[in-house]
């Protein structure tokens, strides 16, 4: 999940030493700034996203007194369960799911936040996404950002020269894809393969077929396994985005080629004189994606890249998925409390935010603090949504969500059979997983 991001290509460390507001008053002489108390913080942040997030925080340098050492691991997840449960957690940690923060919560590992602390967590975000980070009637974490997902990249200037429209619901979107297919250029970029986080590029398509098609209600008793995978509501939308992914002629390579091409390659299959492919769903981080290929492309609704919302049934009412990172807390410390707190803030959104790439869940955010029109209209999108729900595979328990979901999707791209790959991805649910309801989570409309 980046969201944030958990989706990176390759894992690096990086480690940044960052000065925030202090907790003490510091007597002022370099003996006391070599003694500074230090906050760690662990994310699957990497790369440039990693360099984004460090490079906001350097705005309280002046307002010295406490050290903030980041490091991001591709291998985020099993990372982290390592480390808390050893004894060795970080102060704090990005996490992009809520499953794995409920599991952390539930287990006693993570810290409730509480006091002035719950006061900014919940302050200033949609109840939806508070709902994500309640346990038990108490907060675990604070939200630091939201991807919005329930995107289309597409480049204007490709679609301008060959006559292409802009689909509004899935038939046009199909047509559309027939008519790339027929003209000799793939219609769909599709790579799955990120490392340790393969397949999920593909679970996120299934999930947003689920909510558009079997609908809200439907979705939510999935992400709590009320719904199991085999049920034929889960596996219709399965076999839809099959209908793409393993068409021959829809997809960049044919079918099957998705395992074979990674995440970022698959998003450059976009750009060009000549493109592989005309379209990619993708979140609101495939700029990100282009690595430094980005700086050459004219992201603009005439230019080299653009997007449109994932279009889904006529008639059906705005509807957006999204993913994010959450700010949860291992230690009680002053200092860990004050970075914590200040995580929350607007100016902290607006530091980050100026570094393109973001979107802050803040609502009362002021757009024109985005650097550029695709943000303003990306975080629009989501404001607007008269459907929202989380990313479904962050939302379940992690053995399931980013352990058998992500597996078995990319078993069935290769050639598994589909009712043998979603009973496993059923068998994995945990016997002692606590129960998602509507009113644990963020479930929501409107």
């Amino acid at each position: 999940m980046r969201s944030g991001d958990r989706r990176a290509v390759r894992s690096v460390a990086l480690v940044a030493s960052l000065l925030v507001t202090p907790v003490v008053v510091s007597c002022g002489t370099d003996a006391d700034a070599v003694h500074r108390p230090v906050v760690t913080v662990f994310g699957s942040l990497t790369d440039g996203d990693a360099d984004a997030f460090i490079a906001s925080l350097r705005s309280f340098e002046d307002q010295a007194g406490i050290d903030v050492r980041y490091v991001g691991s591709s291998n985020f997840e099993a990372d982290l369960l390592e480390r808390v449960r050893r004894g060795d957690p970080p102060d704090l940690a990005l996490i992009p799911q809520p499953g794995l923060l409920e599991t952390l919560a539930v287990d006693g590992l993570a810290l409730p936040y509480d006091g002035e602390l719950a006061v900014a967590a919940t302050s200033d975000i949609d109840p939806r996404l508070v709902q994500l980070t309640t346990v038990g009637g108490k907060v675990y974490g604070s939200w630091w950002s939201v991807d919005p997902k329930s995107i289309v990249w597409y480049s204007p200037r490709q679609f301008r020269s060959r006559d292409l429209p802009v689909p509004n619901t899935w038939d046009e979107l199909l047509s559309l894809t027939d008519r790339i297919a027929q003209s000799g250029t793939a219609p769909w970029c599709l790579g799955v393969r990120d490392g340790g986080a393969t397949g999920w590029v593909a679970t996120d398509w299934v999930e947003d077929l689920v909510l558009r098609f079997a609908g809200a209600d439907a979705y939510d008793q999935w992400v709590g396994h009320t719904l199991p995978f085999t049920d034929q509501r889960i596996s219709a939308e399965v076999e839809r985005f099959g209908s793409i992914a393993l068409n021959a002629q829809r997809v960049n390579g044919g079918n099957r080629a998705a395992v074979e091409i990674t995440v970022s390659d698959a998003a450059r299959g976009l750009l060009g004189n000549a493109p592989k492919c005309l379209m990619h769903r993708q979140a609101s981080f495939l700029p990100d994606l282009l690595g430094s290929l980005a700086k050459g492309v004219d992201i603009s609704p005439d230019g080299d890249l653009w997007a449109f919302p994932f279009p889904g049934p006529a008639g059906s009412t705005s509807t957006m998925l999204v993913g994010g990172t959450m700010v949860a807390r291992f230690a009680e410390r002053p200092e860990v409390r004050a970075a914590a707190k200040w995580l929350t803030t607007a100016d902290a959104a607006a530091a980050r935010a100026s570094r393109g790439g973001f979107i802050s869940p803040l609502e009362s955010f002021d757009p024109a603090l985005y650097p550029n029109e695709l943000n303003r209209m990306l975080a629009g999108w989501t404001a607007d949504a008269e459907v929202l729900r989380f990313d479904a595979s962050d939302l379940m328990p992690p053995e399931v969500g980013v352990g058998a979901f992500w597996r078995g999707m990319t078993a069935w791209l290769s050639g598994a059979r589909l009712s043998t790959t979603l009973a496993a991805i059923d068998a994995a649910w945990p016997a002692l997983a606590v129960p998602y309801t509507p009113s644990d989570r963020g479930t929501s409309d409107g």
